[in-house]
């Protein structure tokens, strides 16, 4: 534990500095060098024909409702900036760095809100140097933006129980806007925070203005997605990764091989505008026959998917998951953050709300399939949890 802390600005600018090294490391070494499948893909549409689409049908681009905008539009507004630049890719990397050490200060914000200065700095360094949270920077994917709004959602969260001003109600309904934007289920998240946060401060005008500006923020895509597929959504794709997630040959991170009874079936969709919604139609249509057919094995299937979620995949064909530099921090921010969620249920504190959040998430996304980068989304509400198990037991045993 850190002692009689003189200079807290010293050891936070300490640990950002360190930080950001850390990640110009990765990126040096382990950085990707080009932007290429659905990003790549819809970046160049984006580009090239001034539209947000994803499939080609004989020279024409048709938009596409399968992927969430905001990390497409995101590389594309770099990309006006600087140009055809032939450090794009390094420049974006360097980017999503910088911005990690936005999430990485106002994590502390967080935790030094809820704990001591020692803890709150202990649990600064786990989330700073976890090792999946330093490697995702070097990558071309939306999760630096998912860390980054997931943190600055927390904080406004605490910020809008403790003080319900105009600030902290556009900053709370603005991260949520952006979330929503990157995630597509984030609205389920989000209409249950709102009932937490009636039952904690009983306004429901704070609640229905939120909602008001955040309807606001979606209404330009929201709108866009009306007109071109007719359903009033963000994305639509929980078809396809409820099929990827349950068929026979799925496992805990879902399959991508098709039987050739649903290739037959795919290939009668008609390509027009609306082929990623028809398609995932029919993606959802097959999932749910498969469930349907064979529930006790889609169910243990479910289960295994949680298990692996909250500890390790045992099957995993990812490289490098196996390193003891990710399964070792991982089992310990998992076993830690699970007995915090269980001791924070016992008491009225925001706690409750962090636990809800960490398990609800878990449940949510083990119906579908599991990717290691998903462990990055819940890595702030693990390290806030587990912080609180150090509080409790320092409390506890050390009483202090």
């Amino acid at each position: 534990m850190i002692k009689n802390l003189n200079n807290t600005n010293y050891i936070l600018i300490l640990i950002l500095a360190i930080s950001f090294i850390a990640r110009l490391f990765t990126i040096h070494y382990y950085g990707d060098t080009k932007i290429d499948n659905e990003w790549g893909i819809i970046l160049t549409n984006l580009e090239d024909n001034k539209i947000f689409g994803y499939r080609e049908y004989e020279g024409q681009v048709f938009p596409t409702i399968y992927m969430p905008p905001l990390y497409p539009i995101f590389l594309y507004l770099i990309k006006i900036i600087i140009g055809n630049n032939e450090l794009f890719v390094k420049i974006i990397l360097q980017i999503q760095a910088i911005l990690s050490l936005v999430s990485i200060y106002y994590f502390y914000k967080i935790l030094n809100k809820i704990y001591s200065k020692n803890i709150a700095f202990l649990g600064l360094l786990v989330f700073s140097l976890f090792p999946l949270n330093v490697y995702s920077v070097s990558q071309i994917s939306s999760v630096s933006l998912q860390v980054l709004f997931t943190v600055l959602f927390f904080y406004s969260l605490i910020n809008i129980l403790r003080n319900q001003n105009a600030f902290t109600l556009m900053s709370f309904s603005i991260t949520v806007a952006a979330l929503i934007h990157l995630r597509g289920e984030f609205f389920i998240i989000y209409f249950l925070t709102l009932i937490y946060i009636f039952l904690k401060i009983k306004k429901i005008k704070h609640i229905f203005l939120s909602f008001v500006i955040v309807l606001i923020l979606a209404t330009p895509y929201l709108t866009r997605n009306y007109k071109t597929f007719g359903v009033i959504t963000i994305t639509k794709s929980s078809g396809y990764n409820l099929w990827r997630g349950n068929h026979l040959n799925a496992g805990v991170e879902g399959n991508e091989t098709r039987s050739n009874k649903l290739e037959l079936k795919l290939k009668t969709i008609e390509p027009t505008k609306k082929y990623d919604l028809d398609l995932d139609n029919m993606y959802m249509e097959e999932a749910i026959n498969n469930i349907k057919t064979n529930p006790l094995y889609f169910f243990k299937l479910y289960l295994k998917k949680i298990v692996s979620f909250l500890f390790i995949d045992s099957e995993s064909t990812y490289k490098n998951y196996y390193s003891y530099l990710n399964i070792v921090p991982k089992l310990i921010i998992s076993i830690m953050s699970i007995l915090g969620a269980f001791l924070a249920i016992r008491k009225k504190s925001i706690n409750i709300y962090f636990s809800g959040y960490y398990f609800f998430n878990i449940l949510l996304f083990s119906i579908f399939f599991i990717l290691p980068r998903y462990s990055l989304m819940l890595l702030p509400a693990q390290v806030i949890l587990s912080c609180y198990l150090l509080s409790a037991l320092n409390s506890k045993f050390l009483n202090t």
